[in-house]
């Protein structure tokens, strides 16, 4: 979490807000397994997302992301996953 702007050094920070897309639903990065090189008939790619958090300045509203699921997306990274696209 933002305890200072790094832009104008104020204290006047509103953190943890939900990050809404459109239409009222969240917006999400993702990382998915990529095709096997022989696709069985029937097949699910394994997958991991994560929606985000941000905090604002209130001075001049420099604003930081947060991936709130950050570790499983690491993991799925270490595994092979890639962002999907």
């Amino acid at each position: 979490m933002m305890k200072q702007c790094p832009k104008c050094n104020s204290d006047e920070i509103i953190s943890q807000l939900s990050v809404r897309g459109g239409e009222g639903h969240p917006s999400y990065v993702s990382v998915i397994e990529p095709d096997p090189e022989k696709k069985p008939f029937v097949w699910i790619p394994k997958s991991e997302q994560s929606h985000f958090r941000a905090d604002v300045c209130g001075a001049c509203g420099y604003t930081e992301f947060y991936a709130e699921n950050y570790k499983a997306l690491n993991e799925g990274r270490k595994k092979g996953l890639e962002a999907s696209r």
